[in-house]
């Protein structure tokens, strides 16, 4: 009696180990997910050469992402933050304008708050699309960003 009670034992353990090596593995394979699609596309990098210029601004506790647009047709979305040994890495999409539209030529700031703290150094990866194109494969490049618009 108590080898079969002892045995059902081992095998719950057994179960419960595997289980959590499994959800491990699959966290960690999420995680290194967008880190190898920025690395491997090496056109982005020229294309983020083409993109709106982006600024680090900070309020009461957050960093907050920037960009100034030469028509309100652009677009800026915040896709991921991911922790690194210095501080966070924030990954974004900026998008260009439909030109199916017409859109006033005027200056516009686009805001994006992130959930990096100011105590947190931070690093901005983007990537430049098209209104319509799919992000799939599509890697990112670091970011500089300009101390102002001026």
């Amino acid at each position: 009696m108590a080898s079969a009670l002892d045995r059902n034992l081992t095998l719950r353990k057994s179960a419960q180990i595997v289980s959590c090596t499994l959800a491990l593995l699959m966290l960690l394979s999420t995680t290194g997910c967008i880190k190898r699609i920025w690395l491997r596309d090496d056109d982005a990098q020229q294309r983020m050469q083409n993109a709106p210029l982006i600024m680090l601004e900070k309020n009461d506790t957050h960093h907050l992402i920037v960009m100034q647009a030469p028509s309100p047709g652009w677009s800026i979305r915040l896709d991921a933050t991911e922790r690194t040994p210095t501080g966070k890495r924030v990954f974004v999409t900026l998008r260009r304008p439909d030109p199916a539209y017409e859109y006033p030529q005027q200056i516009v700031q686009m805001h994006v708050l992130t959930s990096v703290r100011l105590d947190s150094k931070i690093v901005i990866v983007g990537r430049l699309l098209e209104h319509d194109e799919k992000t799939k494969g599509k890697g990112y490049a670091p970011v500089t960003p300009v101390e102002s618009f001026d």
